[in-house]
């Protein structure tokens, strides 16, 4: 094989792509099935190109077939370059408006640097690699969800759960049982702890919380043991996924446990912080390390604000909306509270209107969709219909009374009232109010199959 650089029209898709369910006739018809049914990875891949380049580190294999150059490896990237060059390409008039929008202010690559491959048989064997789940440790070994968080920090549900079990293990440090079981739901089980964390609700009963890299819980360590000891033994032994899938299934887990759940009433005034920075944690409540004598934690001797956030809707990640919408959530989530309090301020709102419009459209409501007070209410009224979800109090509360110092009218005056400013601390109740309902209005269009 040979490498070379070739122009992005002179490339031509494979028509007999094992992603396709028949052999494709024409370059639309290949690009139509490479959309498919999920049409958003392409867009994110083109996104992607359009904001990095091409991936230095993996070249399209191509076969010359007299004046024909066929891509039989890396037709998704050659797919989002022609999309790129020429959105009229698409198979319908939302899809070339997207990544038209995509191409407007990049500079995209128009040529690709490809390797030459003398016949597909001789290209077979790195396709293969490629694609064959690490072949036996010969090809690319996909990394395992611990792995990727290790390597991302990134908040995902698996990263908060292996900060919770090293939480959790210096903790109860002297508990040989529970650090044990912890340790094997880590090299097993990490996804199903990560689901039961990713879960406001399970959180919410657990007493934790998170904030970048530092767990936070709202019991002492002697109240939270019962519950702790008994989630790492379950999930290390008889408790699957299947049975922790569904919300409901994560409810009833937790009814099922209700005994060694910490009472509410046994709140700490200052949750107790955990970071294995140890300075952050420092910084954010007083050390762990102090014991009273009947075994209660000493009272800290620095107050923390527990609900200080200083970005907009930290912790929020939706995975099921549109690429659009999930785009302006994480540019949202850039915004420093106390520096652009009044972009800040309308993003609130912005952000909380269009995740509500998208779920209703999505699931063909038609109820109570002229105001936003009407969209909000009937995205609570799905997922907390009993009105019982502790996350989501200050969400009906805010949104569906008339009256208090902090309503819906709060959101409308962030963009209409030119002559208030906003207070950081009204943008930081919101947020914190309505990311939960973010969260469960994501998780309403996984459930409801979009």
């Amino acid at each position: 094989m040979k490498q070379t650089s070739m122009h992005v029209t002179s490339l031509v898709l494979d028509e007999t792509n094992p992603r396709y369910e028949k052999k494709t006739a024409s370059l639309e018809e290949s690009l139509a099935a490479l959309l498919g049914h999920n049409p958003d990875k392409l867009l994110r891949l083109a996104k992607d190109i359009a904001q990095h380049g091409i991936n230095p580190t993996e070249f399209p294999i191509v076969v010359v077939d007299g004046e024909r150059n066929i891509v039989v490896e890396g037709n998704r990237r050659v797919a989002a370059l022609k999309l790129l060059g020429n959105p009229a390409l698409a198979p319908s008039e939302k899809l070339k408006k997207q990544f038209a929008a995509i191409a407007r202010n990049n500079v995209i690559p128009r040529r690709v640097a490809c390797v030459i491959a003398e016949s597909r048989l001789q290209a077979e064997h790195w396709i293969m690699l490629r694609h064959d789940s690490g072949n036996k440790g010969v090809g690319i070994v996909p990394w395992s969800s611990a792995e990727k968080s290790r390597f991302s920090g990134r908040s995902t549900p698996t990263g908060k759960a292996l900060l919770f079990i090293d939480a959790a293990s210096e903790w109860f440090a002297h508990d040989v049982d529970l650090v044990e079981n912890a340790h094997l739901v880590r090299n097993g089980r990490i996804t199903n702890l990560g689901r039961m964390l990713a879960d406001p609700y399970v959180r919410n009963r657990l007493g934790l919380s998170f904030e970048g890299d530092v767990v936070l819980r709202s019991y002492s360590r002697e109240k939270m043991k019962p519950v702790i000891a008994r989630l790492f033994s379950d999930l290390a032994g008889s408790v699957t996924v299947d049975q922790i899938k569904s919300k409901e299934q994560r409810k009833d887990y937790l009814q099922q446990v209700e005994d060694d759940l910490p009472r509410l009433a046994d709140r700490l005034e200052i949750p107790q912080a955990y970071s294995k920075s140890g300075a952050e944690a420092g910084a954010l409540a007083s050390s762990e390390g102090a014991v009273e004598g009947d075994g209660q934690e000493a009272k800290p001797t620095k107050r923390r604000r527990a609900d200080f956030e200083k970005k907009l809707f930290q912790g929020v990640a939706l995975r099921n909306v549109s690429l659009r919408t999930s785009d302006v959530l994480d540019e949202a989530k850039r915004l420093r509270i106390d520096e652009m309090p009044n972009v800040a301020a309308v993003m609130v709102r912005a952000v909380v209107d269009i995740v509500v419009t998208e779920v209703a459209q999505k699931l063909s409501w038609r109820r109570n969709q002229d105001t936003l007070k009407g969209r909000i209410g009937a995205v609570l009224s799905q997922v907390d219909p009993n009105k019982d979800n502790p996350e989501l109090a200050n969400a009906w509360r805010f949104s569906q009374q008339d009256e208090g110092a902090l309503v819906l009218k709060t959101l409308h005056s962030f963009v209409h009232a030119w002559e208030s400013n906003p207070l950081t601390s009204d943008v930081r109740k919101l947020s914190m109010a309505y990311g939960p309902l973010l969260l469960l209005a994501d998780e309403l269009l996984e459930k409801k199959g979009r």
